[in-house]
């Protein structure tokens, strides 16, 4: 990771532990000021986000249960159909 020679194992334990701190440090900070950004320009309330995605995924998952059902009843007929096809060319 860099070209540091340690004169003993204890120096390059503890100057790893020390760059690990910081780095969680600088991590927290940032997840910190993150979050205090987000919160302050954020166009709408928690609540009211939540309720427009909610809104948005039954909608979405509405639209596909009807796709899907129509889908399914074609394929159906066209297996059904294929099956009766089938069967009086067998007879």
């Amino acid at each position: 990771m860099n070209d540091r020679i340690y004169y003993s194992h204890e120096a390059e334990m503890r100057a790893n532990r020390e760059r690990a701190v910081a780095v969680m440090m600088f991590l927290a900070l940032g997840v910190g000021i993150g979050t205090v950004l987000a919160l302050m320009f954020a166009p709408k309330s928690g609540e009211k986000l939540r309720a427009e995605i909610a809104r948005s995924m039954e909608d979405s998952l509405g639209r596909g249960n009807a796709n899907a059902f129509k889908q399914l009843s074609r394929d159906f007929s066209d297996l059904r159909k294929s099956i009766e096809d089938r069967l009086e060319m067998r007879r």
